[in-house]
């Protein structure tokens, strides 16, 4: 099931449904989705939003969304300098 999940060239959202929720989420771990529920549907509100693959580009909510909008930058200053 895992690999027939993963041959699609999309991974937005998934679920997977079982008696056993630790081999569900064990399951869940290994596909390639941006979002993914064990056992129920529907997502967090808040929570990072966005696929895999040709599903996305980045993430919406959540700190990943906005990381999104901003730069990253390494400043390096000479204690000696004062």
């Amino acid at each position: 099931a895992v690999r027939i999940a993963n041959d699609s060239p999309y991974g937005l959202c998934g679920s997977v449904w079982g008696a056993d929720a630790a081999q569900g989420k064990a399951i869940a771990e290994r596909i390639q989705t941006g979002t993914i529920t064990v056992n129920h549907f529907g997502m967090a509100f808040g929570a990072p939003f966005g696929g895999y693959k040709d599903s996305g580009l980045g993430r919406e909510l959540g700190p990943e969304g906005v990381d999104a909008f901003m730069e990253r930058k390494s400043l390096s200053l000479d204690p000696a300098a004062g």
